[in-house]
């Protein structure tokens, strides 16, 4: 008898089991921009070319995403290194037959964790960071297991305006790892305390979109706003940063995917610099 194992999986697969997780953002500001930001100045989770910072940075977040499914993310940055930990699963899974029934054959986890290190270097105006990640995926009853890298790259030609590259989870004959690759810019205005950012994607998995955010900063607070389009989907994102004091931030996400019926995704983090 053939089993039919009936998920939502975010629809066309933004939200996905296995390898596909390595698309789900792992901040509560990269959910806020909807993944824009790989030129940002003020973005510093989505690529590896970070600056050099005098203050060491952690953040701890926790996620609640659509269908059940949950994580937390952590980050370590020390000058231009980064250290990184997410994690995604469910254990709620409800597998059936082909005949009708209110009573599941099974039940059913499947978990994805990715442990990353990253390097930032500065040459000049150009900052180039490259950075790898393990990552393991129990997909039902089949462990994954892959190690893929990131090389980013962004060039700042004043204090208003840089362009970033960054291309995503590199394997070597791999090709269940989606692998994406996005240019970008940011324009920053310092009288109105606003950044814009504009990137152009193209995934393995969705083929090519673009992403739009917005950093908008007032006193104490940061609101960013974000959307991606693909051919497949599109989502719309908001997200808000509290400066508790100059070590300690609060930071809330959320993000609906268009058209899907399938709720809302939130994310809630602290970020402490030392």
């Amino acid at each position: 008898m053939r089993n039919s194992i009936y998920l939502f999986i975010i629809s066309f697969n933004l939200f996905a089991i296995g390898f596909d997780a390595v698309n789900i953002f792992t901040s509560p500001s990269d959910l806020s921009l909807s993944g824009a930001g790989v030129a940002s100045k003020n973005s510093i989770y989505n690529n590896p070319a970070i600056s050099s910072n005098k203050n060491s940075t952690v953040s701890f977040s926790t996620n609640k995403w659509i269908q059940n499914f949950s994580g937390n993310s952590f980050f370590y940055s020390k000058n231009k290194f980064r250290l990184s930990f997410n994690s995604i699963g469910v254990d709620d899974i409800k597998v059936y037959n082909d005949t009708p029934s209110d009573s599941p054959l099974d039940i059913i986890g499947s978990h994805y964790l990715s442990f990353g290190l990253s390097k930032g270097f500065e040459i000049n105006n150009f900052r180039i960071g490259i950075g790898s990640h393990f990552q393991y995926s129990q997909l039902f009853t089949e462990d994954l297991y892959g190690l893929t890298f990131d090389i980013g790259m962004r060039k700042i030609f004043s204090d208003n305006f840089r362009i970033g590259f960054l291309a995503k989870n590199l394997a070597y004959n791999n090709p269940e790892i989606p692998q994406s690759y996005t240019a970008g810019l940011s324009y920053s205005n310092s009288r109105i305390n606003t950044e814009l950012l504009i990137d152009c994607s193209y995934s393995s998995t969705y083929d090519q979109g673009f992403h739009l955010g917005i950093i908008q900063k007032i006193k104490i607070l940061t609101i960013n706003f974000g959307c991606s389009v693909y051919e497949a989907r599109t989502t719309l994102s908001s997200g808000l940063e509290v400066s508790i004091n100059k070590n300690y931030k609060f930071l809330y996400s959320i993000l609906s995917l268009q058209d899907s019926h399938l709720g809302l995704s939130h994310y809630f983090g602290i970020e402490i610099s030392i």
